[in-house]
């Protein structure tokens, strides 16, 4: 088996297929450095642009895979009666996916790939992780010349993005609510696209803001507070006494977007509405917006502009900033390096805004390409994956930075396992929306998503323009992407 690590252009006026693909191309990753090493390009060019944070000691990784490669499969399944292998002798598979921030879930992958899938199959498995953030330009450039992987690890509702290079995987999707029940609604959202499953959900999961207890109740907070307001009142004292918030705002898949659109919906906004008329440019975007920009300066540190979804774990850690949104990488890299200050780690879910708590969490599924010549086996790569002797360890090796993609599948897959704290993670996709929302997770919605509209206009916000004029700039990008 071979393994490999790799560690805005403005939106075409037609909605083409091709055009759609080298959209993609265009905005989601070639202007991006890696995930995994340091800060992207600041999302919104300014004449001037908060400098890069100084890198922070590097956190050391969680257990070695001999250690926490031996969790057992779920003992309580529904799993029907084992069928033979299919014999897949000759055949040769190759896989891309993002690169985990867990770091040994991805050797652990790829070992019970070699040790199950190849052995029982045949088959030849070449699996390659990589940045997220490279997986759309990668992805575009392999449906555009009809030669790439097999199979690959979407994220969120890329598969409407992609919808006319990949295959139709209902048969595995619905082998898989036959045995678990109904998915999720936003993973189901985000799978069906036409009527037709055309990517098989794998795992589920989001950030909660993880917080310095004791540097809180110093300023006077006792328990995490409960609204936007609260919480930056609180960070203004932390941030007087050199200990910011942090929070990323670049081009980056996870940390960005999942605080920006949370907050636009908390506080009421919305980039479209219902019927999918952009209706970004509103009372409510523009007092979120405002809410961001007055913190800023006073609760933040301000190089967050340049940050991506490392930045804020590697400063966590080196306490430098006193609270963050993530997932439970955090937390668990803590608890296994025996950070001196891991009890007083709290994880909360966001605060809320004037109409609640509204999450944007993060899906991950596989689609099986058109081009591929090994549809059946791709197929049952798939199948494989999803076995709960394959997942439930697989998951425990992740401690919770993933979650089950229905309730039944949820639940009988260890959690119970985990301390109470981390059980916050399971309450994410009850808050849960999809992009676009309130209009459909449609092409369109992927396309603004992956031009990081929503994400630049709070970072504009931040960088100085005016609430207004940050809300008309998203306004016009909409737009462009909606109404052409």
């Amino acid at each position: 088996m071979v393994s490999a690590d790799e560690r805005g252009s403005r939106a075409p006026r037609t909605l083409t297929r091709r055009g759609f693909l080298q959209a993609a191309v265009g905005t989601t990753g070639l202007l991006l450095l890696s995930a995994c090493g340091g800060a992207t390009q600041a999302p919104a060019p300014k004449p001037t642009e908060a400098p890069k944070p100084a890198a922070p000691v590097a956190p050391t990784s969680p257990p070695k895979p001999a250690e926490a490669a031996k969790p057992a499969a779920p003992a309580a399944t529904t799993a029907p009666a084992a069928k033979a292998p299919v014999s897949l002798k000759g055949v040769s598979l190759s896989v891309l996916q993002w690169s985990s921030f867990i770091k040994d879930a991805d050797p652990f992958f790829q070992k019970q790939i070699e040790d199950g899938f190849m052995k029982d199959t045949g088959a030849t498995v070449t699996i390659e992780f990589i940045d997220a953030n490279q997986i759309q330009p990668k992805t575009a450039a392999a449906i555009q010349s009809g030669s790439g992987p097999d199979v690959i690890g979407f994220r969120d509702n890329w598969t409407y993005l992609y919808k006319d290079g990949v295959v139709d995987v209902s048969d595995v999707a619905e082998e898989l609510k036959k045995q678990w029940g109904d998915f999720f609604p936003a993973i189901e959202a985000y799978s069906k696209v036409d009527g037709k499953y055309l990517t098989m959900p794998h795992d589920f999961g989001g950030g909660v803001i993880h917080w310095r207890k004791s540097w809180f109740k110093e300023v006077g907070s006792e328990a995490f507070p409960k609204t936007y307001e609260e919480y930056h009142d609180v960070g203004k004292k932390l941030k007087a006494k050199g200990r910011p918030f942090g929070q990323a705002l670049g081009h980056s898949f996870g940390d960005p977007p999942g605080w920006c659109y949370s907050m636009l919906w908390a506080y009421g906004g919305r980039e479209v509405d219902e019927q999918g008329k952009v209706a970004i440019n509103s009372p409510e975007t523009i007092a979120a917006v405002k809410a961001m920009q007055t913190a800023w300066k006073d609760a933040y540190d301000e190089t967050g502009l340049s940050w991506d979804d490392t930045s804020n774990n590697r400063a966590f850690l080196a306490e430098t900033i006193s609270s963050t949104l993530n997932g439970a990488s955090i937390w668990w890299a803590a608890k296994n390096d025996k950070q001196p200050f891991f009890d007083d780690i709290g994880l909360n879910l966001h605060p809320a805004g004037p109409k609640g708590i509204a999450l944007l969490p993060g899906f991950d599924s596989y689609s099986v390409m058109k081009y591929s010549k090994n549809i059946d086996a791709a197929k049952e790569f798939l199948r494989w994956s999803m076995k709960p002797e394959v997942w439930g360890p697989w998951f425990q090796l992740q401690q919770s930075y993933v979650g089950g993609i229905t309730q039944k599948f949820d639940d009988g897959m260890g959690w119970d396992k985990f301390p109470p704290i981390v059980q916050v993670f399971r309450e994410i996709g009850k808050n849960a929306r999809t992009v676009g929302w309130p209009g459909p997770p449609n092409q369109k919605a992927s396309l603004a998503w992956s031009k990081y509209i929503i994400v630049d206009m709070f970072a504009r916000g931040a960088q100085g323009d005016s609430p207004e004029s940050a809300a008309k700039w998203a306004e016009g990008e909409l737009k462009q992407v909606y109404e052409m």
